[in-house]
């Protein structure tokens, strides 16, 4: 190689610890290949992963693997094959990823215990939690830690300490994955980690805590992971990965507006870094869609997001509802529901959805049902955030069976853990409900108070729909324009006690096209029960 060459690689490296990739790349796309020893193929590798250039990283990777391996340098040709593993695991190639680890650990067969080890270790304890070995994998994590430590691989010991959050978690040791966590974290913030491990132990942890529902834990570190994120010189893989945790955050609190921008801009990202990984950025982006009313925007999203391999429920089953279409609701939920081994706030959300449309069909055994999975979620995993969502379900639940008391009863706590939490949405939400139920109590400027405020809130988040569903209910005979003749008809046979069954009998229609009228109506009116439709029709002369 000659001295210009030489100089270049000099400036590759200087230009990669200052962490200005992109130059450092451009810079390597000059040299000769094929004249590049395995450290700078691997180097060239970092900065193409980098530059979301993904195909061409793995290929640099695996050439240096080569060189790494021709050099007798078992260690470093390890290294590279655990990262070309974990590369391949990202991208949904289970077995060409499996093939990598395998071929880390011949590499390292005859080599006395390092550093290496440990971060095999990293993946064996994933591979352990994949098939339900709990035990094994936190004695994998465990040393994957000692590892770390023994030879001072701050890097390797977050990673690590990361993985043993996991396996408390799985086991529901909520409180001791979160000291673990929380140790990482300082690690972190504190910048003991290079930008690579960084941004991973971000992604990972704030995944984690996401997973259980420590709402205020994630926020917190979506925030903090978005600063640095923000702080890298360029455009790297993490834009797109933290930008979609924020959102997804942003969202919850009901930043919609700003949520709205950034969610196009991640899902834009994550496409150029990593199509299979960008089903998640469109589901979040159907979700701030949905919020805001833009209900075709949202069910575009959601296509793009099931395209991707990512579940769209319960999004997509909450617009059919909206759309009237409740089978196809009901359907794409007990399907949803059928999949073993979900995380218990994705779980949440589908039970919780799942109650909705029960409450629209007349199902009030399966709300029942539901409601009782949804408080064995919340027994079983403690988070706030969880409580308040089972406490929600089974006060609209009461709501629906005509107790307004005890609905009041769950909905206030709930209305105070959600205001605790700081999201404002769920906020809204549940105020609604509780001037339901004062209304039916006969408290009438109790319940205007409740209303008004909760849909305040949500026209100031731009929560249009929302908004529009509660401004029905605080209207007069105007809220009665949207209602079709037939709907009118449903909605006063309703408020003369008939059931669906026997609405169908007396109209000559079916019992799913009754479904679809009353969830027409209740979004017209913006109700949620039975109890509140046929209050709403009484007071304005329709029963």
């Amino acid at each position: 190689m000659g001295q210009g060459s030489e100089r270049r690689l000099e400036e590759v490296r200087r230009l990669a610890e200052s962490s200005r990739w992109r130059e450092a790349y451009e810079l390597l796309t000059l040299a000769d290949v094929s004249a590049l020893g395995p450290a700078d193929l691997e180097l060239f590798a970092d900065c193409a992963w980098w530059r979301c250039r993904v195909e061409e990283e793995i290929d640099l990777r695996q050439r240096a693997f080569a060189g790494f391996v021709a050099a007798q340098e078992p260690r470093r040709a390890a290294y590279a094959a655990w990262l070309l593993s974990i590369r391949y695991g990202l991208r949904g190639d289970s077995t060409t990823s499996s093939g990598w680890l395998q071929r880390a650990h011949r590499q390292l067969a005859d080599e006395p215990v390092g550093v290496e080890h440990g971060y095999l270790a990293c993946s064996q304890t994933e591979q352990a939690l994949g098939q339900g070995q709990v035990e094994q994998a936190a004695q994998h994590a465990r040393w994957a830690v000692e590892l770390g430590q023994r030879f001072a691989d701050p890097n390797l010991t977050a990673l690590g300490m990361s993985w043993q959050g996991l396996c408390c978690l799985a086991r529901n040791d909520v409180d001791g994955g979160v000291l673990l966590l929380d140790e990482v974290m300082t690690s972190v913030g504190a910048g003991e980690l290079d930008p690579h491990f960084t941004g991973w132990v971000y992604c990972f942890v704030i995944g984690m805590c996401m997973s259980v529902a420590d709402l205020q834990r994630a926020g917190q570190w979506a925030q903090a992971a978005w600063r640095w994120a923000s702080s890298l010189p360029e455009a790297t893989p993490y834009h797109g990965l933290c930008r979609v945790r924020q959102v997804e955050v942003m969202s919850l609190r009901g930043e919609l507006d700003a949520a709205e921008d950034q969610a196009h801009r991640a899902c834009a990202e994550m496409m150029e870094f990593e199509p299979r990984l960008a089903g998640e950025a469109y589901y979040v982006t159907g979700e701030v869609l949905r919020r805001k009313g833009k209900l075709d925007a949202a069910e575009a999203a959601f296509a793009e997001a099931r395209e991707l391999g990512h579940d769209p429920q319960p999004g997509l089953a909450r617009i059919r509802l909206e759309q009237g279409r409740v089978d196809e609701a009901a359907s794409s939920l007990r399907a949803a529901l059928a999949v073993p081994g979900r995380p218990p706030f994705q779980q949440m959300t589908l039970l919780a959805a799942r109650l909705e449309v029960a409450l629209v069909t007349e199902e009030l055994y399966t709300a029942r049902t539901m409601c009782e999975q949804m408080a064995a979620v919340a027994d079983e995993v403690p988070s706030d955030a969880l409580a308040a969502a089972a406490a929600t379900a089974h006060g609209r639940l009461r709501l629906a069976e005509g107790d307004a008391e005890a609905a009041l009863a769950q909905l206030r706590p709930a209305a105070a853990s959600w205001r605790a939490l700081e999201l404002a949405c769920e906020v809204a939400e549940t105020r609604s409900l509780i001037g339901l139920a004062t209304r039916a109590l006969g408290d009438r400027e109790g319940a205007e108070q409740e209303l008004r405020a909760a849909h305040r809130q949500l026209e100031r988040l731009g929560a249009t729909a929302d908004a529009t569903r509660i401004a029905a209910m605080l209207g007069d005979r105007d809220a009665l324009r949207g209602l079709t003749e037939r709907e009118c008809e449903v909605l006063s046979l309703v408020a003369s006690g008939r059931t669906n069954r026997e609405i169908a009998a007396e109209l000559v229609v079916s019992k799913h096209t009754v479904a679809r009228h009353l969830s027409n109506i209740f979004t017209k009116l913006g109700v949620s029960s039975r109890t509140a439709a046929a209050t709403f029709a009484i007071e304005h002369d329709l029963a």
